[in-house]
């Protein structure tokens, strides 16, 4: 009987450590959505993965973006987030429209075509986290 249990704890420790978490889906469903991108032309250029609260709900990104590329800038966020809203500035120096995400993917994506290059700032914004909960937001810039 003692072989028993050690042997129901040993399969249940080792299921444990092999079980998926929430940043190993973002990390699956980023390379899907990456591999959907490349298809379509576009080349990876960045990726940021922050850890997110109800304390630390936003974070903003600066990056230098060419007129001469067009690009898709995306922030997804793992089982754990609720909502993410990503806000773009200044919008007026770029053609921005938002691109669709496959169902069961929380985040927003953008399609941004600069009218002239310089310096653009991201605002991610995590948005339903209860005080005890975290979660991870991947966010990505891509270009073609």
């Amino acid at each position: 009987m003692k072989s028993f249990v050690l042997f129901f704890l040993f399969v249940a420790t080792s299921m444990t450590a092999i079980a998926q978490t929430p940043i190993d889906g973002l990390q699956k469903q980023n390379l899907g959505y990456l591999e959907t991108l490349e298809s379509e032309g576009y080349e990876f250029r960045s990726q940021i993965i922050t850890e997110f609260d109800q304390a630390n709900a936003s974070q903003n990104v600066n990056i230098n973006l060419s007129k001469d590329y067009t690009y898709i800038v995306v922030a997804l966020g793992d089982s754990n987030i609720p909502g993410i809203a990503l806000e773009i500035k200044p919008s007026k120096n770029a053609k921005v429209s938002e691109q669709s995400l496959a169902n069961g993917m929380t985040g927003q994506s953008y399609q941004l075509v600069p009218s002239k290059s310089g310096r653009f700032k991201f605002s991610i914004n995590v948005s339903g986290l209860s005080a005890s909960s975290k979660g991870f937001v991947s966010f990505m810039v891509l270009r073609k």
